[in-house]
């Protein structure tokens, strides 16, 4: 496999690459897309370039429309806090750009650029195009967001890159969250950015979409069950996959009362080609073993984009039809 990855990406061919990463199995497509990130972080012996990204994962709530900026003004004073804090280690010429982009955005990066950028100085500027990404935050509920600050740095292959002197963020997350939270702040908006550990180019874009879907998990649960308990007491939950007009598919949580047959709120998890769907579930049901919610319904049937009513999400009545329950 690495061999395979290594000559695609010297010839440049990001079409096989793109191609084997999205029309595979998942189980397939993440080992390739694993053994991708190692193939481009494996420069040459003695001192090499490490690119990385580092997602941030923004809730924000305001009774009117309003927007973040899709930069950090004092993009110096988050390298300072990361050298404070311990998390740059070794690395050597740490530097990060001050713009906020998409996901989109990394995964629109060529692989292959990536992999000569780690090898050839002259190609360092891969990531310098990334445009900054403004959040557009609606009134009502709070809503979850994701950008990242995409960097670089330099470190002697036998020592820890910034990847590993980073990866407890248990010594600089608060400090810079709080930071974050300085800079980005906007009258009338409520903002918590949560940063997550660095991660490889190749990976980031996935690791911080499954960050923002868990954490958008955490704050649905946490609004739609208070309210569940406010009414009628604790919500019967059932977790069902869903075939999209499209071909894709989702993942999705439906939350009910037998008390009240209009009480119906739910969650929805795009599956992406590298998403294992029982993986996905299980993090559907710790969820709501957190939540110390019991009465939980998997379906193992795909079901179709709308149920025979006309609703995406799965009510009392379905219930009993899908799992024959007699009225």
């Amino acid at each position: 496999m690495a061999v395979g990855l290594r000559t695609a990406l010297a010839a440049g061919d990001d079409a096989a690459i793109r191609s084997a990463l999205h029309g595979n199995p998942p189980a397939l497509a993440r080992r390739i897309w694993q053994a991708l990130a190692k193939v481009i972080d494996a420069g040459d012996e003695g001192v090499g370039l490490r690119l990385f990204a580092l997602p941030v994962v923004i809730v924000a709530g305001a009774r009117k429309p309003a927007t973040l900026p899709g930069a950090v003004p004092a993009i110096d004073r988050i390298v300072s806090l990361l050298e404070e804090h311990g998390a740059v280690g070794v690395t050597r010429n740490f530097g990060l750009g001050n713009a906020l982009c998409s996901a989109t955005a990394l995964e629109a990066l060529s692989p292959a650029a990536i992999w000569r950028a780690v090898r050839d100085p002259s190609e360092r500027g891969v990531a310098d195009g990334l445009p900054p990404e403004p959040i557009a935050v609606g009134a009502g509920r709070e809503q979850v967001h994701l950008r990242f600050l995409v960097g670089a740095g330099v470190t002697p292959q036998n020592l820890p890159s910034f990847l590993e002197s980073a990866a407890n963020i248990g010594t600089w997350g608060m400090p810079l969250t709080r930071e974050l939270a300085r800079q980005l702040a906007v009258p009338g908006v409520e903002i918590l950015p949560m940063p997550r550990p660095p991660q490889p180019l190749a990976k980031a874009a996935y690791v911080g979409r499954c960050a923002q879907l868990e954490a958008a998990l955490s704050l649905f649960l946490g609004s739609a069950v208070r309210e569940f308990r406010m009414s009628v007491g604790d919500p019967q939950a059932v977790v069902s996959s869903h075939e999209l007009t499209d071909g894709a598919g989702e993942l999705r949580l439906s939350l009910s009362s037998s008390f009240d047959d209009s009480l119906l709120e739910g969650f929805c998890w795009p599956l992406h080609p590298l998403d294992d769907v029982e993986e996905v579930a299980n993090i559907f049901l710790r969820a709501l073993t957190d939540c110390r919610i019991g009465n939980v319904q998997p379906l193992a049937q795909v079901l179709p984009y709308r149920m025979a009513d006309g609703s995406a999400f799965i009510g009392q009545r379905a219930i009993r039809e899908l799992v024959q329950v007699p009225h």
